[in-house]
């Protein structure tokens, strides 16, 4: 795994809920199915138990993602993304030309709420209670993030995943959300929602304005990545061919600036805050659409791996179990690649 992180110092965090407590942030990025190493990286810390946040913010797929670990439903996302989403019900290009969505986004959520596929929502709304759990979208109207609490009453916390993940044409005008109950202070009113990754591809901005000083971020790209995105070059391959380039190609350039706006903020962090940085140690195999299943259990694989490193490297004990009412601290050290190369045998074991 390759972790950076903004300082080499020691430090604590505090679990009991008090005013002095450090507000933990964990924040999931989107990428499509590049989300299954996300999906990794959450069930090696469900097989630990470890959950120590405070805030919890995901976009598109990472929404996906932090749902079934809040549900503590571990393999759901992987099972979901090497399934319904290489069905070529869900994913048609063909479609385009009869009106009809190239993602099919209700036919993808209408499977979630089969018995062999359900969400617990009831164990998801218990682990979120008594702490920030958002959820971004992009308003098509107006083009501004807007972050929702899926426990609000106002939209069904499956509705928001939904409007999280729709992906900008190839989920036509988008997902209508109530604004009551999210961050925005307009009056209660129903829009059209899209993929949280336009205008908040990478909230940590909006981790540290909520409060948060350690805020953990799994991303879905390259370490090094800087100008645009796989993100970005995929959903234009996409729908240039059908001679609707201009208006997603605005779309997509906003998504490209909202996300270089976030690379300098974790570039030039605030002296107080420690951001931590999870990268898939090998080149992720798989893309936004239309990936191999090898190559799904591939990342997959390197999304478990991940997440046992940084428990490893950042965690002491890992069987910790976060409660609103636990005194307990978790201690963890920053420890040197040198150290985090000499485990790595040790973890690719675990990950098997």
């Amino acid at each position: 795994m390759q972790l950076t992180s903004t300082s080499t110092r020691q430090f604590s965090t505090q679990i009991a809920a008090n005013e002095n407590t450090v507000k933990t942030a964990l924040i999931a990025e989107g990428g499509g199915q590049r989300g299954i190493f996300t999906a990794g990286v959450l069930d090696a810390w469900l097989s630990h138990q470890y959950d120590p946040f405070d805030i919890l913010i995901g976009t598109s797929a990472g929404s996906q993602n932090l749902t079934s670990f809040l549900s503590r439903q571990k393999g759901y996302a992987k099972r979901l993304i090497r399934g319904l989403s290489r069905h070529k019900r869900f994913f048609h290009v063909g479609r385009s030309l009869l009106g009809r969505h190239i993602v099919d986004l209700d036919w993808y959520f209408d499977k979630t709420k089969e018995a062999n596929r359900r969400l617990d929502f009831a164990t998801a709304e218990d682990n979120a209670k008594q702490r920030e759990v958002l959820f971004t979208a992009t308003n098509a109207r107006n083009r501004k993030a807007y972050y929702f609490n899926p426990l609000a009453k106002a939209n069904h916390w499956l509705e928001v995943i939904k409007a999280s993940s729709a992906l900008p044409y190839l989920y036509k005008q988008g997902v209508p959300l109530v604004t009551e109950g999210c961050s925005d202070t307009q009056k209660p009113n129903t829009d059209f929602y899209l993929d949280g990754g336009l205008a908040a591809p990478l909230p940590v901005t909006e981790a540290y304005k909520r409060g948060a000083r350690k805020i953990v971020v799994i991303r879905t790209v390259d370490e090094k990545f800087q100008a645009q995105s796989a993100w970005l070059a995929k959903v234009s391959a996409l729908v240039c061919v059908s001679g609707h380039c201009p208006k997603t190609i605005d779309f997509l350039l906003q998504h490209e600036q909202a996300y270089q706006r976030e690379l300098a903020f974790l570039a030039n962090p605030p002296k107080d805050v420690e951001i931590v940085q999870i990268f898939a140690p090998e080149k992720l195999q798989s893309k936004l659409l239309g990936s191999t299943d090898g190559d799904l259990r591939f990342d997959y694989n390197l999304g478990v791996k991940a997440g046992l490193s940084y428990l490893n490297q950042y965690t002491k004990p890992l069987s910790q179990k976060r409660t609103a009412s636990s005194t307990d601290e978790l201690t963890a050290m920053v420890s040197s690649r040198a150290t985090a190369r000499a485990q790595q045998q040790n973890d690719q074991a675990l990950a098997q």
